[in-house]
Formats: C-alpha cells, structure tokens, sequence
C-alpha cells in the first residue's frame, strides 16, 4: 500500500511526537502492518512538500490542502507545527 506522506509530513510528525508524548518518533518509510500482511511504503519520504506542489502545479493536477482523515475537526496542531518548522527553516535554512 504506497500512501503519500513526504518528508515534511515526516518532520511534522516527529516534532509533535516529540513536544505531545516526549518521544522521538515518527512515520517509517517502509513496514509491513503487523494486523494484516501489507506491506506499507510512502515513496515520498525523500520529497519535500514544495516540490510535490511545483510537481502538481507543472502537470496541472490539483492540489488538495491538508486533510488528515484520523482528525474530527481541522487539524489546527499540525498546522501550527508546520509554522514553527517554516520559521526555523527562514532562519536556518
């Protein structure tokens, strides 16, 4: 099963594993589900979510903002994790 994170969703998830459960963790490139014998990878683990946006933008496929479909309501701490990453990114790039 091939999902689509790439390496700021990587980062993103690692920050707030970090700041909400104190451990440094976050989602494998590659596993096979211990429930069911699927075989898990996100390719895009290498991709930067610029890029992905520059690829869609090239080919005309259409960009769909952030969902995660495990959340009930907006996912207002992901996004507030993607703005201390950007921030940090500005001053150490």
């Amino acid at each position: 099963l091939a999902l689509g994170q790439h390496t700021d969703d990587l980062a993103e998830s690692f920050i707030m594993s970090l700041l909400h459960n104190g451990k440094l963790n976050t989602m494998k490139a590659h596993y096979v589900a211990e429930e069911h014998p699927v075989r898990i990878i996100r390719p895009l683990f290498h991709v930067r979510d610029s890029q992905t946006r520059q690829f869609a933008r090239l080919f005309s496929v259409p960009l769909i903002s952030d969902n995660c479909p495990a959340c009930f309501e907006a996912p207002q701490e992901r996004h507030r994790v993607k703005m201390l990453l950007a921030s940090q990114e500005a001053i150490f790039p």
